[in-house]
């Protein structure tokens, strides 16, 4: 099969819809060699590509010299044309529309858009389609978006749902918005759970050694999440500073900056916990498996989430997790985890000390929790896609 993928986020973005389309993209490569894979993106960040294994054909735009890449290649010409502002409106209009023509060109069989969007003028071209939809946060949460983003969300996510030949949602969750919204008939629609990083997935004994330069805490329950008022760090901190006494733990926050980072620096200084609440920028690949196997809670109170990929790399790392109640971070966190009102600071309180003072359920959610993560294997994830390209195609 000539299989071509949106990669846009997969070479562009280093976290959420990047690392999901990675993840995917490897496991199919590894377990599925023999199928041919072209990623179609209007940019690519060298390092991204670099994280890629396997023959996959990059193709460009015809607007920046399209040609086909192989890993290892230097974009050199091509990397530094991609920059200027000039090529901005000829980029947006090839995705969208331009890259079906590009599709005819090389044959491609089937397109999987991975991240709720496929071109517009794909349905007349007689190629089969897949679209993953992450989520509908931007129908459901309207507050957390301006005006044109959602205007653009709902254009490119109505299109997609209506013509892809098969939708792939990331929750039961996803999938009862995509009926309820878009009126989606049920048998459309296939949940394929997301996976982590193989790194995580290695189950070899963890290596703290590369730990030691970010200057972490001996004992340390850990969040991971960029700093925006959905990821809710601001109530963890509140619950925290009820508790720390009773605790030998510190809280460390792993997270690039956001719109809410200062405010969360505030709240430490002002709960005087400055000695106690540790944000952290800046962690290395490599070193996140072993970030999460030292920690001795993971907690994940987002009011929101198309999934909850932090939730099931703490799982994986044999790490307990206390996360949010309700929708798709049930999902990902399975039933040895424990759930609470993200919006109830003495409830969140409660957990945490409730987990951390408590070794036979700790050592009970934690077994549990990794037995609920080998339903989500990258393997398994490859597996069910593979399946679905299948049936599509025969």
């Amino acid at each position: 099969m000539r299989l071509g993928f949106d990669a846009k986020r997969a070479l562009n973005n280093f976290t959420g819809l990047g690392n999901h389309a990675r993840i995917l993209l490897n496991a199919l490569m590894r377990d599925f060699p023999d199928n041919e894979y072209f990623l179609y993106s209007p940019k690519v960040k060298t390092e991204l590509f670099n994280e890629l294994h396997g023959d996959f054909k990059l193709l460009l735009p015809e607007s920046r010299h399209q040609r086909i890449f192989h890993p290892g290649q230097s974009f050199g010409f091509y990397s530094a044309l991609a920059q200027p502002f000039i090529f901005l409106k000829k980029v947006g209009l090839w995705r969208s529309w331009g890259v079906t023509n590009d599709l005819l060109k090389e044959h491609v069989n089937l397109y999987h858009g991975l991240s709720n969007e496929l071109p517009f003028n794909i349905h007349r071209s007689g190629i089969k389609t897949v679209v993953t939809i992450h989520d509908l946060i931007f129908l459901k949460h309207t507050k957390q978006y301006p005006f044109i983003d959602r205007l653009f969300y709902k254009l490119k996510t109505r299109y997609a749902a209506k013509h892809a030949d098969k939708i792939i949602a990331v929750s039961k969750e996803t999938k009862a918005d995509l009926i309820h919204f878009y009126k989606v008939p049920a048998e459309k629609i296939v949940v394929i759970y997301p996976s982590v990083d193989a790194a995580f997935q290695k189950g070899t004994q963890p290596d703290f050694s590369g730990l030691s330069k970010y200057n972490l805490p001996a004992k340390y329950i850990l969040n991971v999440g960029s700093f925006f008022p959905r990821k809710n760090q601001k109530t963890l901190i509140e619950a925290f500073s009820l508790i720390k006494d009773k605790i030998e733990e510190d809280l460390v926050l792993v997270g690039s900056d956001g719109s809410i980072k200062q405010e969360v620096e505030a709240l430490i200084a002002l709960k005087n916990l400055g000695n106690r609440v540790k944000i952290v920028s800046g962690i290395a690949n490599e070193d996140m498996p072993s970030l999460y196997s030292k920690a001795n809670l993971f907690v994940f109170p987002s009011l929101f989430e198309g999934f909850g990929a932090p939730v099931l790399e703490a799982l994986f790392s044999k790490v307990p997790v206390v996360a949010s109640k309700g929708g798709a971070i049930e999902e990902a966190g399975g039933t040895g985890s424990l759930f609470i009102d993200p919006t109830n600071v003495n409830e969140l309180a409660d957990a945490i000390l409730n987990v951390l003072t408590n070794d036979e359920l700790k050592h009970k959610m934690a077994k549990a929790g990794y037995i609920h993560a080998q339903t989500m294997t990258d393997k398994i994830f490859a597996e069910k896609a593979m399946h679905v390209y299948r049936q599509l195609l025969k």
